[in-house]
């Protein structure tokens, strides 16, 4: 046999011993990671990869959906929902971060307690999913398996695997031509592979990666304790056996130059693509259920997470009264919080003073209504609620590209609301309602709009507004609570803490004296309103 074919040899043997041990290495200093992730409240990476795509799921899917259902833009926005859901996101893989971030939009739920549970008691199984889901990763931001459309194979390019190893034999009994044809066949596929990669590198990708969603899915499937899923694993076998090498070589941390070169010669990215293509096109409905497994898995490792990241929280109970009720309720992305209690049963008209918490207890009652009904957690001691969808507006700004002032962005976000095609309960939060505008048509324009709300039936109005004679046109319709502060010397104290009745003191004036503006100026305005 030609020294160039032991040295061929030699050299894709070297070539696999070296990825083996490096897997191994890689594997157990993975397994370290892991460990401590539970304890220390990170998540694996501390870093955001700037190619993410949280939102493609929910972008993607949602018309699907009843669209008045889900958390709209403004809302998401208004509660500072993005900041929530990195508060959150302890997922390991890109699958997973995807539908954590469509389930806060209100399009799935995370809430088998069972797992839960299991995640926090069972170091065992935690580490040993919290593993699978880590070799998944982020790396890639897939297509979903029923966006991939069937790429037609050509049986050239098939062949050119074998023809490297044909002219080897060749070369066995004709030296010469045999290494040129089998030197040429291998400049061949590098060239070849490369090219035709570039045509299909995102459907590339992501079957490659769906390769190893499904065997990740095999493997936490079997373990002791983990949900049951309803697949034939026989379906995939070519996929579960390659996707270890699969979803290395296809990553954007690519360490394994040889192995990588390896592929490339032999053409096998294009070979094995379409020997497993067919097998996931057959069988989708199996392939979608393994990507919703994983990332159902990886959010409940997530979720129970954050939870022991909290000071307090409760699972919150759905009820059927047209109530909230609440105990020491925070708000999720505020450390060490007042907690306030309330027994929501009417309509809210919430007046105070500047800074005094009215905004801050708003959004802690909608976050809170989102995150019981997708992810079963309450920032509470207690929590019952009905069901329904959550829409705010609250943090309103002028517009400079469509030209709209605040007070028409304001309306805009207020008309939204009367716009909707929704048969049960609904939640509004309105912050400082019409201030963009005087004050004699706002008080105007405000109770036209709330007492529109009162008539209509399934709604749940709880508003915001600095105009104390608001609350005095409205007592029969809304209930009236407040926040109030305490003023004393050159220092204001707040308690944060809802009081029944509207506000019985003001604080902008004093707040000219406490900073500083000049004495003459702090006397002309309070002479103005006494």
């Amino acid at each position: 046999m030609p020294t160039i074919l032991w040295f061929f040899i030699a050299f894709v043997l070297a070539s696999l011993i070296i990825a083996l041990i490096s897997n191994i290495v890689l594997n157990h200093r993975l397994k370290n990671e892991v460990k401590d992730l539970w304890y220390k409240q990170k998540p694996l990476e501390t870093f955001i990869r700037p190619y993410h795509r949280y939102n493609y799921q929910f972008e993607t899917f949602k018309d699907q959906y009843q669209i008045d259902k889900l958390v709209d833009d403004k809302t998401w926005s208004d509660l500072n929902m993005d900041q929530l859901f990195q508060k959150i996101n302890f997922n390991f893989t890109s699958i997973g971060e995807m539908r954590l971030y469509a389930t806060l939009r209100q399009m799935y739920q995370v809430k088998n307690e069972s797992l839960f549970n299991l995640f926090k008691s069972n170091v065992f199984f935690r580490e040993q999913v919290s593993i699978h889901l880590a070799k998944l990763g982020k790396a890639i931001y897939p297509l979903f398996p029923n966006q991939l459309s069937y790429i037609h194979r050509n049986n050239f390019y098939m062949a050119c695997t074998y023809f490297p190893f044909i002219f080897l034999i060749l070369s066995i009994f004709n030296t010469k031509y045999g290494l040129l044809l089998t030197i040429a066949s291998l400049l061949f596929n590098m060239i070849l592979s490369g090219t035709i990669r570039k045509t299909f590198d995102q459907d590339l990708n992501s079957i490659f990666y769906t390769s190893n969603v499904i065997k990740r899915a095999y493997d936490i499937h079997n373990l002791d304790g983990a949900p049951q899923l309803d697949v034939n694993f026989r379906h995939f076998i070519v996929a579960r056996k390659f996707s270890g090498l699969l979803g290395r070589a296809n990553s954007n941390d690519e360490t394994f130059i040889l192995i990588m070169l390896i592929k490339l010669i032999f053409m096998f990215d294009y070979h094995v693509f379409h020997l497993i293509q067919n097998s996931f096109k057959k069988y989708e409905s199996e392939v979608m259920a393994c990507y919703d497994y994983i990332a159902e898995i990886d959010n409940h490792y997530a979720v129970a997470l954050w939870r022991e990241t909290l000071d307090d929280y409760c699972l919150p109970q759905a009820i059927h009264n047209n109530e909230i009720t609440f105990e020491a309720l925070t708000h999720p992305l505020i450390p060490l919080a007042v907690p306030n209690d309330l027994n929501v049963n009417n309509h809210i008209l919430l007046t105070g003073s500047n800074a005094s918490g009215k905004s801050t207890f708003m959004k802690a009652i909608a976050l809170n209504l989102i995150t019981a009904q997708t992810i079963h957690t309450a920032t509470a001691s207690k929590f019952n609620y009905q069901p329904g969808p959550v829409y705010t507006s609250m943090i309103n700004q002028d517009d400079i590209l469509s030209g709209d002032s605040y007070f028409m962005t304001e309306i805009k976000s207020i008309k939204r609301l009367f716009d909707l095609s929704l048969n049960g309960h609904i939640y509004c939060f309105i912050d400082e309602i019409f201030k963009g505008t005087n004050t004699t048509e706002r008080i105007a324009a405000s109770e036209a709009v709330l007492s529109y709300f009162n008539q209509q039936n399934g709604y749940t109005v709880i508003a915001a507004t600095h105009d104390i004679e608001l609350s005095e046109i409205l007592e029969k319709q809304y209930s009236n609570y407040h926040f109030n502060e305490s003023i004393s010397d050159n220092t204001i104290d707040f308690d944060y803490k809802i009081k029944a009745g509207k506000a019985d003191t003001r604080n902008a004036i004093e707040l000219l004296r406490i900073t500083d503006f000049p004495n003459s100026i702090y006397e002309r305005a309070k002479s103005t309103t006494q």
